[in-house]
């Protein structure tokens, strides 16, 4: 057959013109590259292969490579010294007609044994065009400039330029041992010796051989059982695998193509599980072993003749032994789609990798993992019958992994199940599920042009369109790109639910940063902490709150300032805003939750994670043109991200409310026609119900932040009526806001206690796994660990937190433990369990216990601490409770001194409702403080049964001339509405008594306003009674608050 070749060129480069040359240093890794390829015979290049059927057009694969060379500069580097650059020069496209490939043995394509020619100054890259069926692209990398995963993120890119899809980039200079101190290396690795034999067997030999090997199905643990098959039958001391490590987990933000993996050696003995191979590989990632140092940094200290000669003695003792520093390298690539290697009429049917052929390791296996099948690669030296070992080694790691299993024995089907309501929503339309890459301000922007005078934020007086939404959120972002804000850099925006907060959040992504949402209800302590923690160079504030931040250091620039009036932004400040926009790994926003070690930690979302949340959530939040989405959750709260989001990427208008959520602000939010979309937790679902609520004009009801009991779910159907869709969210803040959904019906707990949490939304797969990790039976417990897009990309600089609750389940996948104790249901729904660790709710808000007794017993007169959440019989929600031992010989104590201490640090979810003194906290036979033995200082008070006799809040205030009845006395009133709120006895009361100290929370304290609110004429009397009662909320007594509604009274 004749064979024909042409290299096609895409273009000149862009490396070196109107930008900064892109330059990173040869790592010590890659300098032992580079040496080895020096040696005779040896190829090191990595090639990934992608087969499909239809054609390619030389030419546009030419232009492709070159586009996407722009956005992955690491595909045309070449070496100055120590040192790679961008040449500028896009890789060759070689088209090779005709070409004989033998798709199992990998023979007869002379374009694959072909070094390539950087060392000539061109590129260390190339890609191969075989033309016939199936047609072929091959990408191919030096191994000095790229591993495996670097090879796959850059074909991905070059079929994103063929489909004309916008660049996502991998210009990251970091190199593998700059990761390590970054992030702290663990060690250095053992010396090997060469004492391990190789798993084919036979002779020593030059010859170098692929073979190729397809296995249909998924196979968990993938890499283990592969290294259990090579160590079969190796004579002598156990084999020794070598698996790399992808670095890049330690880092999700790293969009890179440099050699960025380092390997663990495991030493398998012959006959060994592939469960104990995985359970150490488990043991050797959890314990961080590939962040350790190796011989490749004295190598590099070497000039490449001198590191060459050595690589070359040791494979000289190699052969002439028989023996290797290891017996195989076992490489597992991850997952790849298809779909993502796909353009134009060219269809992607497999894609494999070739790995090189190591000059000290006998055989290198290539494992890619595809929706459908695994590929296996095998690279090996030997002697003339080296490719029939490799064939039976490939054959002992096919029945491994179950490959002859009859194809008449498949494991049973599920049993056939009718779609819930969730399902049915969670449907995807004829055109699939959305794309990932329009970040929410694409399509927002997508939104102002379609509909630029539509409203997109209502309030009492206030409209703006999203038109004037888009002026000033990129009056904002012109801002911050003026005062040199980075791309993924962390920017506070520090103001209250608001037309003025919605400008600053949108325009600190305009700007391609990640906003970090502050709330102003916090002290300003904790302001300065979170700021600080996250390193914001820059804090956007509303002027009403823009003395908090002013210990940390930020910059504030106040949004009425920058927000203004929106300019228009001229053409060049449009074109400096479009190049900021963000791509689907950069960096969304960053949310702070409470920390077991006294410090707070950061989650950081990237943008992909944003996307498809607001995707999923549209159908339950019936987000159309006529959505009205009540702003209510606060910001610092994650649930307030679909909330802020949601409804304006799909035409709505975002109702911000403003303030403290009291029941003045609830009776406006439920009894006003304004906002027909809401989102509260249990706890506040339970407020509305004591408050007699009914509102029948909500469209979409959202429960989220808690667990969400039978007997509440039945009393906000009631609230809200059947027309109402009421849908239970459940996810922690490290999934991106939920992760789970489910509609909420008529009797859906019944004969349980709580509403299901729903099945996995969209591109998230959910384990319920025992204590051993093995998936649990149907009806059983277990804890939750949660996979797919939506996770987060771990805590912001704190890698040791990020590496113990992002973990590898046994397949790879990554994902997130999340503590929380579910079961399945025979519907296939989720049902919330408990906790296996001390992690509360309160209000929504994940607390931390520990981070409340660190900040307890930072206290001069508190010698030991322990907190627990307790359920309040009269309420049923959840309450936090400190139990703590005095100082010996301190002054008398003071609870509501220590709260009110509390409150200057902490968060008022964080300041817990009684704290109780005692001479020795409880403990444990092993010396352990005693959780369960803490008692319930609630016990005694009785459980409500019925709504309480309030009037609807729809029908307003009290009746004209209420206030003429008789009077039995202010005092007798209060403390009556004291007593029944409390559940204590009005006679126990006297005007020191303090509203807290006898149990009351904040919900309470909203109860009990309101119940006074109802003895004051009008609202207005209202809202002026909860102003004066403000600055006493840490001191409530019963004689302050008399004094404010005897005062209130005479005033009318």
């Amino acid at each position: 057959m004749s064979r024909q070749h042409a290299a096609v060129s895409g273009g000149a480069g862009t490396g070196s013109l109107g930008r900064a040359v892109f330059r990173r240093p040869v790592s010590p890794t890659e300098w032992s590259y580079l040496a080895a390829a020096r040696l005779g015979g040896e190829l090191l290049v990595l090639q990934l292969v992608v087969e499909g059927t239809g054609p390619i057009d030389a030419l546009a694969l030419g232009r492709a490579v070159a586009e996407a060379s722009a956005s992955c500069p690491g595909s045309r580097l070449v070496r100055r010294g120590r040192m790679w650059a961008d040449s500028g020069t896009p890789p060759r496209v070689v088209v090779a007609e005709g070409t004989p490939l033998d798709r199992t043995a990998l023979t007869g394509a002379p374009e694959l044994v072909a070094p390539l020619a950087h060392a000539e100054g061109r590129p260390a890259c190339e890609v191969l065009l075989l033309t016939g069926e199936p047609g072929t692209v091959v990408f191919r990398a030096s191994h000095a400039v790229m591993d495996l995963k670097g090879v796959s993120v850059w074909a991905a890119e070059v079929f994103r330029a063929l489909r004309g899809e916008p660049p996502r980039g991998a210009a990251d200079p970091l190199t593998d041992h700059a990761l390590l101190d970054a992030v702290g290396r663990t060690g250095q690795r053992p010396r090997l010796g060469l004492d391990r034999r190789s798993p084919l067997g036979g002779r020593p030999g030059s010859g170098a051989v692929w073979r190729r090997r397809t296995v249909p199905g998924r196979h968990p643990a993938l890499a283990a059982k592969v290294a259990a098959a090579v160590a079969e039958g190796v004579p002598g001391p156990a084999a020794r695998i070598m698996v790399p490590v992808d670095l890049r987990r330690h880092a999700p933000g790293v969009s890179s193509t440099a050699n960025l993996a380092l390997p663990v050696f495991l030493d398998v003995p012959s006959g060994q599980s592939a469960n104990a191979v995985q359970r150490r590989l488990l043991g050797a990632l959890a314990s961080r072993r590939e962040l350790a140092g190796g011989a490749e940094s004295a190598l590099a200290r070497l000039p490449l003749p001198a590191a060459a000669a050595l690589l070359g003695a040791s494979r000289a003792a190699t052969r002439a032994r028989h023996r290797y520093p290891a017996s195989a390298i076992v490489s597992n690539a991850g997952r790849l789609t298809p779909a993502d290697f796909q353009a134009g009429g060219f269809t992607a049917r497999t894609v494999y990798a070739l790995p090189v052929h190591a000059p000290l390791v006998p055989v290198s296996i290539a494992l890619l993992e595809l929706p459908e099948h695994i590929e296996l690669v095998v690279s090996a030296r030997g002697a003339a019958d080296v490719g029939e070992r490799c064939e039976a080694l490939l054959d002992r790691i096919g029945s491994a992994l179950g490959a002859d299993a009859p194809a008449s024995c498949p494991p049973p089907p599920a049993a056939p199940r009718e779609p819930g309501a969730a399902e049915l929503l969670l449907a995807p339309g004829p055109g699939g599920l959305p794309s990932l890459d329009d970040s929410v301000v694409q399509q927002f922007r997508a939104q102002v042009a379609r509909r630029p005078d539509a409203p997109a934020v209502l309030g009492d007086g206030l409209r703006w369109s999203y038109a004037e939404l888009d002026r000033r959120s990129d009056a904002v972002a012109a801002a911050l790109l003026a005062r040199g804000v980075r791309r993924g850099e962390v920017v506070g925006v520090l103001a209250d639910r608001s037309a003025l907060g919605l400008a600053g959040v949108w325009g600190v992504l305009k700007a391609g940063a990640a906003f970090l949402p502050v709330d102003v209800r916090n002290p300003a302590r904790r302001v300065e902490e979170l700021l600080c923690d996250a390193e914001a160079r820059i804090c956007l504030a509303e002027r009403a709150w823009c003395d908090r931040a002013q210990g940390s250091g930020c910059t504030t620039l106040l949004l009425e300032h920058v927000a203004g009036d929106g300019a228009t932004a001229d053409e060049r400040g449009r074109a400096a805003l479009a190049a900021a926009a963000p791509g689907p790994d950069d960096l969304a926003y960053v949310i702070y939750t409470s920390g077991s070690t006294g410090r707070p930690k950061g989650v950081q979302i990237e943008h992909r994670s944003l996307t498809n949340v607001v995707g999923w959530i549209a159908p339950f939040m019936r987000c159309d043109e006529e959505t009205r989405a009540a702003y209510s959750f606060s910001p610092g709260f994650d649930l307030s991200v679909m909330q802020i989001f949601a409804p304006l990427v799909h035409g709505g208008a975002v109702v911000p409310v403003p303030g403290e959520l009291d029941h003045v602000k609830l009776r406006e939010l439920f009894s006003g026609r304004l906002a027909n979309t809401l989102g509260m937790t249990p706890t506040h679902l339970d407020l509305a119900w004591r408050l007699g609520v009914r509102a029948t004009h909500i469209r979409a009801l959202q429960s989220g932040g808690e667990n969400l009991t039978t007997a509440t779910s039945d009393r906000a159907r009631a609230s809200f009526g059947p027309d109402c869709l009421f849908v239970n969210v459940y996810g922690p803040t490290e999934a991106t806001v939920a992760c789970t959904v489910a509609v909420v019906g008529d009797g859906d707990g019944t004969g349980r206690p709580s509403a299901p949490i729903g099945v996995p939304v969209h591109r998230t797969s959910l384990a319920v796994l025992d204590e051993r990790g093995q998936e649990v039976p149907d009806g059983e417990p277990g804890e939750l660990h949660v996979t797919g897009v939506q996770l987060a990309r771990g805590y912001l600089g704190r890698p040791d937190l990020t590496a113990e609750r992002f973990v590898y389940l046994p397949d790879g996948r990554r994902a997130y433990r999340t503590g929380d104790l579910v079961l399945r249901l025979p519907d296939g729904q989720l049902e919330y369990a408990g906790r296996i660790d001390s992690q509360v709710k309160i209000r929504g808000h994940r607390v931390e216990p520990g981070e409340v007794e660190a900040a307890l017993t930072a206290l001069p007169d508190i010698a030991q601490a322990a907190v627990v959440a307790r359920r309040r019989n009269d309420t049923g929600a959840q309450a936090l409770c400190a139990f703590v031992v005095p100082v010996r010989g301190s002054a008398v104590f003071d609870e509501a001194a220590v709260r009110a201490d509390l409150g200057r640090s902490l968060p008022s979810h964080l300041v817990p409702t009684v704290v109780c003194t005692v001479t020795r906290l409880p403990e444990t036979t092993s010396g352990k403080t005693d959780r369960g033995a803490l008692p319930n200082p609630f016990d005694g008070a009785p459980a409500p049964t019925e709504a309480p006799d309030v009037p609807d809040p729809a029908t307003g205030p009290r009746p004209e001339g209420a206030a003429d009845e008789p009077d039995p006395g202010v005092a007798a009133v209060t403390a009556g509405i004291w007593a029944r709120v409390l559940r204590c006895d009005a006679a126990d009361l006297d005007a020191s008594s303090d509203f807290h100290a006898l149990g009351g929370d904040s919900l309470l304290v909203l109860e009990m306003l309101a119940a006074l609110g109802r003895e004051l004429p009008g609202r207005d009397a209202e809202q002026r009674f909860l102003t004066r009662l403000g600055p006493l909320s840490d001191t409530l007594t019963l004689g302050r608050v008399v004094e404010a509604v005897e005062a209130l009274r005479s005033e009318s």
